[in-house]
């Protein structure tokens, strides 16, 4: 088995591209659907997923990280643990592979596995951090209601992170475009709780759900919030909202000049 593991990498490297330094997305999954399909067996999928994870390749780990997760059952712990692992890599596109393997773990197992991330939610690592905050936008988009509070929990400690990869991958991105986009009304309940704070991260966040394509649709709904944050004059707040008007007045120029032409 090492040694039809060790050949399949060894095709998969010839096809590697610049941009990311392994294959193509389409390559990969068609990899990943050649092992399922071959193996179909939960235990034997299993090991070989826990063999590519631990090859140090790249491309094993990305293809590792999924098939653990498809499978955790077998292995629940180890699965969290390889996970973890995989989601402080030092390669980018590793990191993505493990937050996509998180998102299928939760939406399998969210009893089970809510309360990891919510762990993660606290490590010293940025890049755990910003897999689960990534785990939970891709995790929504097949999650019904019933699990919207538990998702905005989950995500809520991280508005105050300083760190500039999580504050990237939280406030336009996993709220704006995720969050808000499938869970509406608990967000927006939610927003009003939040922009009581003070604290500037959870502002800058705040505003930067409003420069996302999802979160353009809802500022008219928002105005009170929205001219709250525009009198925050401290420099990470207030830059912000400049940018979230540039991008509202580029793509709805409508609402701009109605509610913010005068700023």
């Amino acid at each position: 088995m090492k040694r039809d593991i060790s050949v399949m990498l060894d095709i998969l490297h010839m096809q590697v591209t610049e941009h990311a330094n392994t294959p193509k997305q389409s390559v990969k999954d068609k990899a990943l659907k050649i092992i399922y399909q071959g193996l179909q067996q939960s235990e034997t999928i299993y090991s070989v997923g826990l063999q590519f994870a631990n090859s140090e390749s790249p491309t094993g780990e990305e293809l590792g990280a999924i098939l653990l997760a498809t499978n955790y059952d077998v292995n629940p712990s180890e699965v969290s643990s390889v996970l973890l692992r995989l989601a402080d890599n030092t390669h980018w596109e590793v990191r993505e592979w493990a937050a996509s393997a998180c998102a299928i773990v939760l939406t399998n197992h969210f009893q089970n596995f809510y309360p990891t991330l919510i762990q993660w939610t606290k490590n010293h690592s940025p890049n755990v951090r910003r897999a689960a905050v990534v785990a939970v936008k891709y995790a929504a988009r097949k999650m019904d209601e019933r699990y919207a509070e538990l998702l905005i929990d989950l995500i809520e400690p991280l508005l105050c992170d300083e760190d500039e990869y999580v504050k990237k991958n939280l406030g336009a991105f996993a709220i704006g475009d995720g969050l808000l986009k499938y869970y509406p009304k608990q967000l927006m309940t939610r927003l009003n709780t939040w922009v009581k704070s003070e604290n500037e991260h959870v502002r800058w966040n705040i505003i930067k759900i409003f420069s996302s394509r999802e979160g353009i649709k809802y500022i008219e709904d928002s105005i009170h919030i929205v001219k709250i944050l525009s009198n925050d004059q401290r420099k990470i707040v207030k830059s912000a909202f400049n940018r979230t008007m540039l991008s509202l007045k580029k793509r709805d120029p409508e609402i701009y000049h109605k509610y913010f032409g005068s700023i």
